[in-house]
């Protein structure tokens, strides 16, 4: 899809951990501006515990993929910010 194209105005990045692939190295942890990331409890097949994104303050700065050494275990992806709904005014 392309992002120039997008009926809406606002997108956002928004961070995914391939856990299958992630090795659990840390350095997308260190590397945090927001400190979203952590060391999670569940041990993927390789036997690593992985990263898991843990909190919606993520800027979407995209410092985790850039610091990964394991190709694809980490995608930054432009996605749509749904519009606000208005708030209704009750009644007095």
């Amino acid at each position: 899809m392309d992002v120039l194209k997008m009926p809406h105005k606002e997108t956002r990045n928004v961070v995914t951990i391939n856990s299958k692939l992630c090795k659990g190295c840390g350095l997308c942890v260190k590397n945090c501006p927001k400190d979203v990331l952590e060391t999670g409890d569940t041990i993927n097949l390789l036997g690593y515990k992985t990263i898991i994104v843990n909190g919606k303050k993520c800027s979407g700065c995209g410092n985790c993929f850039y610091m990964c050494p394991e190709l694809a275990a980490i995608a930054v992806e432009r996605v749509p910010v749904a519009p606000a709904k208005p708030k209704e005014k009750r009644a007095a």
